[in-house]
């Protein structure tokens, strides 16, 4: 299976629950898709940030519905990022950001650091998120633990 088949299936779901909320039901979006970008980057960097900390934070940058899946099982309670063991500090190494309309997603690849300096892991992150408002929130969050070969 091709690494990005599973993304683009999730994203023409994500697209298609767009167009099902009909006319007149969905806020405008602004035409500086810079400006989104930004948006979206920094609100997907906060809470990378914000849930390698383990801080409550990091709730109010999701939309009501959304849901985790780390390395490929359904999870509720923190840590809800793969490759966060607990709380420490968790950066993001890379980042592409792509735009869509009222969805915008993030692929990012992120490092957790613990309590001691042999406590680091590397993480990677799909995270798509919804323009509600004014603001981006995130809806969807797929990650995966990097091992320490690659």
């Amino acid at each position: 299976m091709r690494p990005w088949r599973g993304a683009s299936a999730l994203l023409g779901a994500a697209l298609a629950a767009c167009a099902a909320r009909g006319p007149g039901r969905v806020p405008p979006v602004t035409a500086d898709p810079l400006r989104e970008a930004v948006q979206a980057r920094e609100v997907a960097v906060a809470f990378v940030s914000e849930e390698g900390r383990g801080d409550a934070a990091a709730d109010t940058l999701l939309a009501p519905d959304a849901d985790f899946i780390n390395s490929g099982v359904v999870v509720t309670a923190r840590p809800r990022l793969a490759a966060v063991l607990g709380r420490g500090d968790a950066e993001v190494e890379d980042l592409r950001i792509q735009l869509a309309g009222l969805f915008a997603w993030v692929v990012a690849a992120y490092r957790w650091q613990g309590e001691t300096d042999t406590d680091v892991e590397r993480g990677r992150a799909t995270i798509i998120l919804e323009r509600r408002g004014a603001g981006w929130r995130i809806r969807h969050v797929h990650s995966s633990s990097v091992p320490p070969w690659q």
